[in-house]
């Protein structure tokens, strides 16, 4: 029984599914020269193999990351730098639909050795790929479905790949609550993201 609450947990911590429909709360971008840390990020495309010559994504990978530093990071003195533009043919993980409920363990599975250590990897899937899961985030690694990608809920993911855990504060970044009206960490979550970005930088 215990086994089974604490599997249930850790699935409840990554998974992150869409709570409401609200209009995402309207943050001023705040850009700094003056950062204590920054990462690099890998940014990867999951597509099939099925329709592995197609691009099914319409994204602005700089536009993306600056959206993420202005909006969420660099007010805190984080800095995310754009690393490699992948694609990955994996047709396990680009149909998270026939993984309901198993989707968190899927991704670190289908990921586990196809990631780099010494950054921040972002997965990109296609939000029709899912059911009611926005984006799960786990160990250097976030799972970002297209239509959320300028949302709060990829610095959520990216707080979880960092090693955050949920916040029960409306308006933190971390918080399952009102998830559109996400926009602080608190110094303790910037502190602890900070040691986790020195780390892999160090690896």
């Amino acid at each position: 029984m215990k086994l089974v609450v604490a599997t249930l947990s850790f699935l409840f911590l990554i998974s992150c599914a869409v709570e409401d429909d609200y209009v995402q709360f309207q943050i001023e971008q705040v850009f700094s020269d003056n950062l204590e840390q920054t990462i690099k990020v890998d940014i990867i495309y999951v597509q099939s193999s099925v329709a592995s010559n197609q691009s099914f994504y319409n994204l602005d990978e700089t536009a993306f990351i600056q959206n993420l530093n202005g909006s969420f990071f660099h007010r805190y003195g984080i800095g995310l730098e754009i690393g490699d533009i992948q694609t990955l043919i994996n047709d396990e993980l680009y149909d998270l639909r026939d993984n309901s409920g198993e989707e968190s363990r899927v991704f670190l599975a289908q990921t586990q050795d196809l990631y780099n250590k010494n950054r921040m990897n972002i997965y990109i899937i296609k939000r029709s790929h899912t059911d009611a899961i926005a984006g799960i985030g786990k160990n250097q690694r976030a799972l970002i479905t297209d239509e959320f990608l300028f949302t709060a809920t990829a610095p959520h993911e990216i707080g979880h790949a960092l090693g955050l855990f949920h916040s029960t504060i409306e308006g933190n970044v971390m918080s399952k609550i009102r998830p559109h009206m996400r926009k602080d960490f608190t110094n303790a979550q910037v502190d602890q993201m900070k040691n986790a970005m020195k780390k892999i930088e160090e690896f």
